[in-house]
């Protein structure tokens, strides 16, 4: 009674259902999905791209938009490879202030530049590296990187659908502190974070009870927990990854 796409299924199990929600999710790469409504959307200016969400019997399409970061968890298992790190319990958290904000940056393009960029040419790098530089520095940009990038493909998505004020997250790198702290203030909006980590299979479940004829969905469980944009520093470190990004 239901056939959706994995990214979508999760949209749906987020609870994204009204123009404006939105979800990121945080895998291998990471995947932003906002519902745009009604309306398929020209993304073109922005280097969003629309898509299908879903379309319930004989209702109307509801249309969405997407864009991706190619690397996220990947960029994580590499450096993991590399030594920099031996289990991931060490890098939740970090007594350091922000890498960013002490000229350190790390822009995780080891493949490529997904949206807004799209550019396959582009590499990764670390830049204000310095003989002071430990691999706890190393590893708080790498977070740091991921949660920008991501924040850069929301601006974009801004500019299409407003927004609300929370975006809801999930993958194995929603279980890191740090990096969610960081997220919500470089998208200066609350992170909410579901207790269910099977979205996919959860969405597509809702979706299925939709297709069989369900009139109401029971509630979805109550969030993990929440995180505010604290600190008041989203705009400073947006600025100073922009910069090293050009």
């Amino acid at each position: 009674t239901a056939s959706l796409v994995d990214q979508q299924a999760a949209l749906f199990g987020h609870g994204c259902e009204r123009p404006g929600d939105a979800k990121i999710t945080f895998g291998t790469g990471a995947f932003a999905l906002a519902v745009a409504g009604a309306s398929r959307l020209d993304g073109g200016t922005t280097g969003m791209l629309p898509t299908l969400a879903w379309r319930i019997g004989r209702e109307p399409p509801t249309f969405a938009i997407e864009g991706g970061v190619y690397n996220a968890a990947s960029a994580l298992n590499w450096a993991k490879g590399l030594g920099l790190f031996s289990d991931f319990s060490e890098i939740d958290r970090f007594t350091a202030p922000p890498a960013i904000l002490r000229d350190l940056a790390f822009v995780p393009a080891l493949s490529g530049l997904g949206c807004p960029h799209w550019d396959r040419s582009a590499a990764g790098l670390w830049i204000g590296l310095g003989l002071d530089t430990t691999r706890s520095d190393m590893m708080q940009s790498m977070l740091e990187g991921i949660a920008l990038r991501a924040a850069e493909v929301i601006a974009a998505m801004k500019h299409l659908v407003p927004l609300g004020t929370r975006i809801s997250v999930d993958g194995g790198m929603a279980r890191n502190p740090y990096f969610l702290s960081f997220l919500a203030a470089a998208l200066d909006k609350t992170v909410l974070v579901p207790s269910s980590v099977d979205l996919t299979a959860l969405g597509t479940a809702r979706m299925a009870m939709r297709g069989a004829g369900a009139p109401e969905l029971p509630a979805l469980p109550p969030p993990a927990h929440f995180i505010g944009p604290t600190g008041g520093f989203g705009a400073e470190v947006s600025n100073r990854f922009a910069e090293a990004m050009t």
